[in-house]
């Protein structure tokens, strides 16, 4: 299995956090149980394999918690993170309804999907797929506007905290009451800004496993903002239903290519 991201162009990066490519190898193996770790975003990704004659766009959960899915041999996804800041406009519902559901059809949203499938099945690569998103987002007029100006900057500084700043520093470098963040936040992207924080640590952990092989948990702990060891555990074991080495046991079966950060 493969996994690499690519990041957006300035003309749609007020809508997508990030492309990805998710890949499993071509040799028959049966079926693998994978388990996908929470990111923070609802993605609208494309699946193809050839084997079976399966091409189809659907839309991920929005997840606080890991999920499994049943890949098999051949199997293609090119995704895209929509950015929370901009969820909402784009999807034109709550994207609070995403966290019942693990995948919704893409032809409930004709006014984003529409006519991209027949684009993406042409794609050979994920360059070109990634290619064939921005061009059929750019024609879609989702302007500046789309994007909650100030959510956009919140998600910036949590980036750059790796997920470790306090929510109420964050409201205060933002100029808004902790209510008037957290109201805000939730209405575009279906999350407290403490649990998208909270997957962007994850997130930033599994970066830093892709990168050096070896972690110290104690030292890890520390820089996560947790107390001790303890409870980095039993963090990871909530979210992912993991220990922490169990979890870098988990990252290190996958091949990673470039990740966007």
């Amino acid at each position: 299995m493969s996994y690499r991201e690519a990041a957006p162009s300035a003309d749609v990066s007020h809508l997508v956090f990030s492309f990805w490519e998710f890949m499993t190898a071509k040799e028959d193996f049966g079926s693998i149980e994978h388990e996908i770790f929470p990111d923070g975003c609802i993605s609208l990704y494309y699946h193809r394999n050839e084997k079976f004659n399966l091409r189809r766009l659907a839309f991920s959960g929005l997840f606080l918690e890991s999920v499994t899915t049943t890949v098999f041999p051949g199997d293609v996804f090119w995704g895209m993170r929509i950015s929370p800041a901009s969820c909402a406009n784009v999807l034109r519902v709550n994207p609070a309804n995403f966290r019942t559901v693990k995948m919704t059809e893409a032809e409930k949203f004709p006014h984003l999907t529409e006519g991209l499938l027949e684009k993406l099945n042409a794609c050979e690569t994920f360059d070109e797929a990634v290619g064939d998103y921005q061009t059929h987002l750019g024609k879609l007029n989702f302007g500046q506007s789309f994007s909650d100006e100030k959510v956009a900057q919140a998600l910036k500084i949590i980036e750059e905290s790796s997920g470790e700043i306090k929510i109420a520093e964050l409201a205060k470098e933002l100029n808004l009451s902790m209510r008037q963040f957290e109201r805000r936040f939730k209405a575009v992207s279906g999350l407290t800004p403490k649990q998208f924080a909270r997957t962007r640590r994850l997130r930033a952990t599994a970066v830093a496993l892709v990168e050096n092989t070896e972690i110290n948990w104690a030292d890890r702990a520390a820089e996560m903002g947790f107390a001790d060891q303890s409870h980095l555990t039993h963090e990871f074991v909530s979210v992912t239903k993991r220990s922490p080495n169990s979890f870098a046991e988990k990252v290190s079966q996958i091949k990673h290519g470039k990740l966007v950060k």
